[in-house]
């Protein structure tokens, strides 16, 4: 026994020995930039063959020789590191992306991709990081300031407002400067909801695309990029890439995230007692010799003296929900991504609110190696609870944020029993006011004002939209080399809308055909539009020898897109409690009914032939032909060819020893584009409309045909360069671009001897023709730097961008093209959005009365008392000693070089991390435009309604230098359009701050998760801006229609941007 055991204790040495020296270690290799676990990461003890990779999750388990003193980690596209194993038995290791290895690959439209490197267009790419990151309302709001050239407008802060895009300025004079949108391949419709109440845009359609489900946005600006998508390229092209499924392990994402939101800023308008105050100076001025007239602090007379802020009455904090979930998973005979998603908006302004739900899958089946086929679909069920627009074409008086602008602060909200207070025409009451109505000039409403709250609660303005997007594809591959796909898409939006105005508060209702604002309306659209798209397109790679590789795709597409709309109205319901228009319940006399149908239909032929030689030289040629429903038989085809060519010089021998240089491409390109947008599916065809003969009702012609109107051609030149130096630390991109727009569509008179009628007030346009020219010209310039980076984790990047433009309309051989405002039209030889304005001098200090310059540049001066739009010469006595008033006429207005539109624009990122913290400010800047305020014109009224406080620095006496007169009530000729109303509309916007946490795996795992990532962020943190108005960015004149480009930069009465707080998280599990 004793022998046993003296033999075990050598054997016990010899084990303990080898434990000492060996054991096992495991942990999970991540991506540093997105915390996911990384598969098939080598690692391996150096000096040994002892190694494994990681599994799909990223996990591994290995054990250590005996020595062991360090790992190796490797994995192809990131940085290898070595770490000491130390006593550690448990490792998280991040690897870093290597941008010397890795070639960003660039979706190029119809299957078509290329590395970054061989590309000789001009492009950006927005990748899901920062899509994700901002609680936009929907995802082309994403890229504004972060993408050179691409101007992104809100036109209010109202949810579900239409959103602006422009890609390196404005294209058109009358059609549509947006881009077009093409998602997985297929064009989007550009279909969006015209609401009649308030005849503008209220719903933008590209909010039904979830930013969550979007893995890359890439926008196409030069000919090269765009020409193959031909006729709806002249605005550029932004490619949309949904989410798919990837091989491996499933995966299981929950984002949810909540906040609130705030106006930016809101207009300061008089108190009650300032309000008296400037008011009895108005009516004192006017009348001399008369008694002071005093308006009542207790206008309803209830012994309460009221001092109502009828600003704060209408806005308010909102908040924002959102939860989205998705699912992921795949193996090599398919993959799927699917996503559900809700989110809850409440707005700033009272009663508004947006909800929307919706639904993605994404299926890729292959079952055979030469066959593949696929599905995407989306469905969108959105509720929008809108508000009347400050911008009614019909009874603007109507819109809230007008009654609360404009509503005398000494009235009260609420009655003493809660109700609303109302006159006895139910309109805002105006108790001890009620003599004012004289000197308020508004002679549809009899010098009243609506309720602004009454209306927002009582009142309703609601869309519901449903939106089926998505297309079905197959692909096989016959030969090597060779794919042939033929692929169906559809875009179905189903949009109801309904109007409401309670017939209990003067609103929107009719007096037979007259609009009173009495008895109240309902009335209810229901509009379908459904764009089908069916493409066939084969595409062909090869490599001849070593140095030749082509890439070609041949394809035709046929598109049909059909719009049916239905709508019914009723008016003097019979009771509030009747929210229908149902017969019966409203005045048979007041009710309408009508419908519509619009139908248009492309083919095309398309062709992209990509060369590239040595990997230095590269050629792109694409071509594509059009054919549109919407022209005239002679001019139905349009030919849109495009061509780029590249030299990488850096691979040129001559550069070798150049080393802070590591990459530089020289490219050029130049083609044809064309549009189509700014005419209706009939524009080149006679039109009969409703007309009348005495008593007897009947036909008539209202539009001629023109059989020779054909597209829009936009002829696109870029000429730039691409360049990484300092070891891939610094990326530049920068590009010269010039786009000359010929055969421009607009709408001319027809002759007098046609019989058509040419009134300028009618709503019809007489013919449309290809008449006028105009041009943009700019540069493009985009930084990438990697500015810190040390061994601990920490990093320090940056982008930035800027754009430079210029525009100038260089021929319209049939005039001027006006928009609804005097001042503002596109004329020959100048900036579309030049303003042309009376030239303010000032105040005359010695009296008060407002000063401008004639067309000859003599200070012409209006005394109150004169007939309007009249004016004398400063100090000129005429005719007895007694002024003798001139008539102003239009010619006195004078161009003033300043434009609407932006010169220069950028964007200036910053993103800070270490470890799992991470830190963002997003800066956006945009300059050399001068905005219109109209709304601080209309602020400054000398009518018996509130002002903006601006006004207390009015004229008081003899010496006094200010820009506002002296009062007098209802003689509001400082108003005219002028100069004195033109402000700089420069800003620099933190558009962004964003901190985010991920938190360490081991933390994770105790959730049940891979991957948790805390953030909070906080949108329109400050603006810095000597602009006066609410908002440098807010309401463009959206609401003009065909007109925006030329009204650009009008700011109307709109409500403003906000201020969004958030804070959530993201979860894999």
């Amino acid at each position: 026994m004793n022998k046993l055991l003296l033999g075990l204790i050598p054997l016990a040495a010899i084990v303990h020995q080898a434990n000492a020296q060996s054991r096992s270690v495991s942990g999970r290799v991540t991506d540093r930039a997105t915390g996911e676990g990384i598969p098939g990461v080598t690692i391996v003890v150096p000096g040994t063959t002892v190694g494994v990779s990681t599994n799909a999750d990223g996990t591994f388990a290995l054990d250590l020789p005996a020595g062991a003193k360090t790992l190796r980690i490797s994995s192809v596209g990131y940085m290898s590191v070595e770490l000491p194993v130390g006593n550690e038995t448990k490792f998280n290791i991040g690897l870093a992306t290597d941008t010397k290895m890795t070639s960003e690959v660039v979706v190029t439209g119809y299957g078509g991709s290329q590395d970054v490197k061989d590309i000789t267009g001009s492009f950006a790419k927005l990748d899901q990081t920062k899509l994700t990151s901002q609680p936009v309302q929907s995802a082309d709001q994403a890229l504004a300031g972060r993408v050179a050239g691409v101007q992104i407008t809100n036109s209010s802060g109202t949810l579900g407002d239409a959103v602006t895009v422009r890609i390196r300025g404005i294209n058109s004079i009358n059609g549509s400067s947006q881009p077009l949108f093409v998602i997985d391949g297929v064009p989007m419709t550009e279909f969006g909801n015209l609401n009649i109440m308030t005849s503008g845009l209220r719903y933008n359609p590209l909010a039904d695309i979830n930013p969550n489900d979007i893995e890359s946005m890439t926008v196409l600006k030069d000919a090269s990029a765009a020409a193959i998508y031909g006729s709806r390229a002249t605005n550029g092209v932004i490619l949309i890439t949904t989410k798919k499924g990837k091989s491996g392990q499933s995966k299981l994402t929950l984002n949810v995230s909540g906040g609130m939101m705030e106006p930016t800023k809101l207009p300061k308008l008089l108190n009650a007692s300032e309000f008296r105050d400037i008011t009895n100076e108005k009516l004192n001025n006017a009348l001399p010799n008369a008694a002071p007239i005093a308006i009542n602090g207790d206008a309803n007379m209830d012994g309460v003296e009221d001092d109502t802020n009828w600003v704060d009455q209408i806005y308010q904090r909102g908040y924002i929900q959102d939860y989205q979930l998705a699912l992921t998973s795949g193996n090599d005979k398919g993959s799927y991504y699917a996503s559900v998603g809700y989110s809850d908006q409440k707005g700033t302004i009272v009663s508004n609110r947006l909800r929307r739900a919706n639904g993605r899958i994404n299926m890729e089946l292959t079952p055979k190696t030469w066959a593949k086929a696929g599905v995407n679909m989306s469905f969108n069920h959105a509720y929008n609870q809108g508000v009347l627009g400050p911008n009614l074409t019909s009874n603007f008086f109507a819109s809230p944020t007008f009654g609360a602008l404009n509503a005398q602060p000494n009235i009260p909200v609420y009655n003493a029993d809660g109700s609303y207070y109302l006159d006895d025409q139910r309109y805002l009451g105006q108790g001890s006011n009620v003599g004012l109505t004289t000197y308020i000039p508004y002679t549809g409403t009899a010098g009243r004002l609506y309720h602004p709250l009454a209306t927002l609660k009582l009142n309703n303005n609601n869309n519901t939209q449903r939106r089926l997007l998505g297309n079905a594809y197959l692909t096989v591959t016959p030969l090597k080399g060779l794919s042939v796909t033929t692929k169906f898409g559809v875009d179905y939006i189903n949009n109801y809308e309904y109007q409401y105005s309670d017939p209990s508060i003067a609103g929107l209702g009719f007096d037979f055909g007259g609009v009173n604002g009495l008895g109240g309306l309902v009335q209810k659209t229901r509009a379908d539009n459904t764009l089908t798209t069916w493409q066939n397109y084969a595409t062909y790679s090869h490599l001849f020898g070593d140095n030749h590789n082509i890439d070609a795709t041949f394809g035709y597409e046929q598109n049909l897109e059909t719009y049916e709309a239905s709508f019914t109205s009723g008016a003097f319901l019979a009771d509030p409690i009747f929210k229908d228009n149902y017969s019966g319940l409203f005045d048979p006399l007041q009710s309408g009914q009508g419908t519509s149908r619009d139908v248009t239909a492309w083919q095309s032929l398309f062709g992209r032939l990509n060369y590239a030689f040595s990997d230095k030289y590269y050629a792109t040629f694409t071509a594509r032909r059009d054919a549109s429903s919407r022209f005239g038989e002679q001019e139905r085809w349009g030919f849109f060819p495009g061509a780029s060519v590249g030299w990488r010089i850096s691979r040129e021998a001559f550069m070798s020893d150049i080393s802070v240089i590591n990459d530089l491409k020289l490219k050029a390109s130049y083609g044809l584009v064309g549009n189509s947008a700014g005419i209706s599916s009939y524009a080149a065809a006679t039109l009969i409309g409703q007309g009348q003969y005495g008593i007897y009702p009947g036909f008539a012609i209202n539009k001629l045909n023109n059989p020779s109107l054909r597209w829009e051609t936009g002829k696109k030149l870029d000429i730039g360069f691409d360049a990484s130096i300092l070891k891939d630390r610094i990326g530049i991109n920068f590009d010269f671009f010039s786009n000359d727009v010929d055969n421009l569509l607009l709408g001319v008179p027809a002759p007098y001897s046609s019989g058509i009628p040419n009134d300028p007030g009618l709503p019809l346009v007489s013919k449309f023709r290809n008449v006028g020219r105009m041009y943009n010209r700019g540069v493009e310039l985009t930084l990438n730097t990697t500015n810190l980076e040390t061994p601990t984790g920490f990093k320090w990047t940056s982008s930035f961008n800027y754009s430079y433009l210029v525009n100038r309309v260089t021929e319209l051989p049939a005039g001027d093209v006006q928009s609804s405002v005097v001042y503002r039209f596109a004329s020959e030889g100048h900036p579309i959005t030049e303003y042309n304005l009376l030239r303010w001098v000032g105040v005359n200090p010695a009296n008060g009365n407002p000063q401008w310059l004639d067309a000859n540049g003599n200070v012409r001066e209006y005394n109150y008392g004169l007939p309007a739009g009249t004016w004398l010469h400063n100090g000129e006595s005429t005719l007895n000693g007694q002024p003798v008033p001139e008539p102003s006429t239009q010619t006195d207005g004078q161009w003033t070089g300043k434009t609407g539109f932006p010169k220069w624009m950028g964007g200036f990122d910053n993103t800070f991390s270490y470890k799992g913290l991470q830190l963002e400010i997003f800066l956006q800047y945009s300059g050399g435009n001068y905005l219109y305020n109209s709304t601080r014109s209309q602020l400054l009224t000398f009518s018996a309604t509130n002002n903006t406080t601006q006004i207390l620095d009015r004229w008081r006496q003899p010496g006094d230098e200010t820009n506002i007169p002296r009062l007098f009530i209802n003689q509001n000729q400082h108003q005219r359009s002028s100069t004195l109303f033109m402000e700089k509309g420069d800003f620099l916007r933190v558009r962004q701050v964003r901190l985010a946490y991920l938190l360490p795996t081991a933390i994770s795992q105790k959730f049940g998760s891979s991957r948790v990532n805390l953030f909070a962020m906080v949108q329109n943190a400050f603006v810095f801006t000597k602009y006066s108005g609410l908002d440098p960015e807010v309401n463009v004149a959206a609401n003009e229609g065909t007109n925006s480009n030329i009204a650009y930069g009008i700011d109307q009465r709109s409500n403003p941007q906000v201020r969004t707080y958030t804070a959530g998280f993201n979860i894999d599990f």
